[in-house]
């Protein structure tokens, strides 16, 4: 019978076993507050028992200028990474000092395991294979799911970091659950 024939069957096209990608990032559209978002998200899931382990990021205004502080959520720890460069400078505010200072509670999730590793951003040092990119990719080697923020502008930074695999949400706590659950078959 040839393939042309109106009773050969179609080429069969694999399908592929459907699952949640263990990595996450959410972007941010600007309308929603995605720092307090993670925040409730994280500590609800702490309080239901599950070892979520990792560095939230808050922002507080201090007149003119804005000072970030990660905050370990395993112990509440605080690294403020912001540096005061006064009023004029355009220069990068991230003191890199203490972010390899609060790294260290990244690295030890690889070791201890965790239900979730939660990364603050993969921004510009993250993009370009600093900051927090090696810790980031020890846990992901671990296979320990992850969730980040990336804004627009580091999507293809991080597409190509992840090699296309990470899940893309929308900044909303629905997404974020939503992801969860599906990893741990809810």
């Amino acid at each position: 019978m040839s393939a042309s024939s109106p009773s050969a069957a179609p080429p069969r096209t694999p399908t592929l076993p459907t699952h949640t990608p263990r990595i996450a990032a959410v972007v941010p559209n600007g309308f929603s507050d995605i720092d307090v978002t993670i925040s409730g998200f994280a500590r609800d899931l702490l309080a239901q028992g599950w070892r979520v382990r990792g560095l939230l990021q808050e922002f507080q205004a201090d007149g003119p200028n804005c000072e970030v502080t990660l905050v370990n959520l395993a112990d509440g720890t605080r690294y403020g990474i912001s540096q005061r460069l006064g009023s004029q400078s355009t220069a990068c505010r991230l003191d890199p000092g203490a972010l390899a200072e609060a790294s260290v509670v990244m690295r030890r999730i690889a070791g201890d395991g965790a239900d979730l590793a939660i990364f603050n951003r993969f921004a510009a040092m993250e993009a370009g294979g600093d900051g927090l990119a090696a810790e980031m990719l020890a846990v992901m080697s671990s296979d320990i799911p992850v969730l980040t923020v990336v804004q627009q502008k580091h999507l293809a930074a991080w597409r190509h970091f992840t090699g296309g695999v990470a899940a893309e949400l929308a900044p909303e706590r629905a997404a974020l659950d939503g992801w969860f659950q599906a990893l741990h078959g809810g």
